[in-house]
């Protein structure tokens, strides 16, 4: 294996890896004590406390895109400059890159991201789902032109969607019933996002946007992630006493449980005993208002199809 002799030369150097790094991180600090920096980060800070967009004006006046570029541009300016002069040093933002779609994190404070998103042509599809996440995410694109889609979801029937021209100074939100979709692009795309984190999310859910079905949930909450882990420890244990529990908790017995983690259990109840969560099913599929109604509306139809004796259950259950 070749390694350069610049990468050897500074593996061999503490000193000198260190003053790289203190040059970059002194670049990032000069950047972050701008004044006009400053106070965007300021109001980052107020942001994740819980505050309005529109309470902080240095931040929702980026986010209009009217100082966006020059924001932008400044990090970039300053931070080049210092990795000319240290080429090796490490970047001192968290950052991604997948599939043609790069994401650097600029400022993270409590719940709020301020990221710089790149996407390039070869990204950009027409989706056949779309995924809707509980997190206020406002952008502002910088450069590039393109089309794009935005699409509302109430939960109830397919996804409502509408074009977007993409251009420089477009603007862009997001929350748990809205989502979008970059569907063609003449050339890279950059935009400039600010998101926050809820403090009790709901589901994430992935839709088909044809028909409105639910093909994915995800639950952003550790607890509910610990409780679908152990519904599904459950169900591989074949704890047929579990079933009752399980069943109680898919009907939302247990409070705030989320979507997500509510499917899961009704799903290891039916499979554990099928009586017990089959009545669940029926329980939850008639429940106008609850946000699993639908899916279990679906899946009792299709149980009642493949297995007729659930299909008399119901008919003696209505008699």
């Amino acid at each position: 294996m070749h390694v350069d002799p610049a990468l050897r030369a500074l593996a061999a150097d503490g000193v000198a890896q260190a003053e790289a790094q203190d040059r970059v991180l002194a670049s990032r600090d000069g950047w972050q004590a701008c004044e006009d920096v400053a106070r965007i980060l300021a109001d980052c800070e107020a942001y994740a406390e819980g505050a309005a967009l529109p309470e902080c004006a240095a931040l929702a006046e980026l986010m209009a895109g009217r100082c966006a570029p020059g924001f932008v541009q400044g990090w970039i300016a300053d931070m080049v400059r210092a990795w000319r002069a240290a080429p090796l040093a490490q970047l001192p933002f968290r950052h991604s890159y997948t599939n043609g779609t790069g994401v650097i994190h600029l400022h993270r404070t409590g719940r709020v991201t301020l990221a710089l998103l790149l996407i390039e042509p070869r990204a950009a599809m027409r989706p056949v789902t779309i995924t809707f996440t509980d997190c206020e995410r406002r952008e502002v694109v910088l450069a590039g032109e393109g089309a794009g889609m935005a699409y509302r979801f109430d939960g109830r029937v397919a996804p409502i969607a509408r074009p977007l021209a993409l251009s420089p100074g477009t603007t862009l939100a997001c929350d748990v019933r809205h989502s979008r979709a970059v569907i063609a692009l003449d050339t890279p795309l950059v935009v400039l996002r600010v998101s926050r984190d809820p403090v009790d999310p709901q589901t994430t859910r992935e839709v088909e946007i044809a028909s409105g079905r639910i093909v994915h949930r995800a639950s952003a909450s550790p607890a509910e992630g610990r409780a679908e882990l152990a519904a599904a420890l459950l169900g591989a244990m074949g704890r047929v006493d579990a079933a009752p529990v399980l069943a109680r908790y898919a009907r939302g017995a247990c409070g705030k449980a989320g979507e997500g983690a509510r499917w899961q259990a009704l799903r290891i109840a039916l499979a554990l005993e099928t009586a017990t969560g089959f009545a669940a099913l029926r329980e939850i599929a008639g429940r106008e208002v609850d946000p699993l109604a639908c899916q279990a509306g679906a899946l009792q139809r299709q149980l009642c199809t493949t297995y007729p004796q659930l299909a008399n259950m119901v008919e003696t259950h209505a008699s």
